[in-house]
């Protein structure tokens, strides 16, 4: 084993070779996920020869969300629930350029912060910038869904493993009903003189 060693790192560049492996092992290991392997990190102070490339997602998402919604039509008639496609499906050339992902990611951030913050009740909850951007999302569905006259709608955010078939969706949320015309739309901005 020594003289292996001593061939790998031992002579002209050894020094080099043996910083590059360190470097390499060091940030094989500070990818793990295990909290025992970010004893490395801590070695590197300034996050300089350890990169984490976990940095875009140190925490990657497990589920995905599923949108649905159902209307009120003009009789007053509830519609059955219909799911809204937000993910699509994955081709080869996606590796290279996706942009299609970012409607989805925004889904996904916007549900994020929705159930980050259900603990506060719908008093508070359909204040959020992030609720607002759902609620507006589903109208535009609601809209070029074509289902003729609809008063109001409901919407619903379920968490499913994605992939994995073997569990059912988990309901998460349910709005409150909407009506279809924003009353702060169609409300005059100002008084006549």
């Amino acid at each position: 084993m020594t003289s292996v060693m001593r061939k790998a790192f031992g002579g002209r560049g050894g020094l080099a070779r043996l910083l590059g492996a360190l470097v390499l092992v060091g940030t094989a290991a500070s990818q793990h996920p295990n909290p025992s392997f970010s004893r490395v990190q801590r070695i590197d102070i300034f996050s300089a020869l350890f990169p984490n490339w976990r940095f875009f997602a140190p925490e990657p998402a497990q589920h995905d969300y599923h949108i649905t919604y159902r209307v009120l039509d003009a009789a007053g008639e509830a519609s059955p629930w219909r799911l809204v496609e937000v993910i699509a499906g994955r081709t080869p050339w996606q590796i290279a350029w996706f942009p299609g992902r970012r409607p989805e990611k925004a889904i996904f951030d916007i549900c994020s912060e929705l159930i980050s913050t259900l603990d506060r009740g719908f008093a508070e909850i359909v204040k959020l910038p992030s609720y607002k951007m759902l609620r507006e999302f589903i109208r535009k569905e609601v809209r070029s869904a074509g289902l003729g006259e609809v008063r109001g709608f409901q919407f619903a955010l379920a968490r499913h493993t994605g992939y994995d078939e073997s569990s059912d969706p988990e309901i998460i949320f349910v709005s409150p009903y909407t009506p279809m015309v924003d009353a702060a739309r169609t409300a005059p901005t100002g008084t006549a003189r």
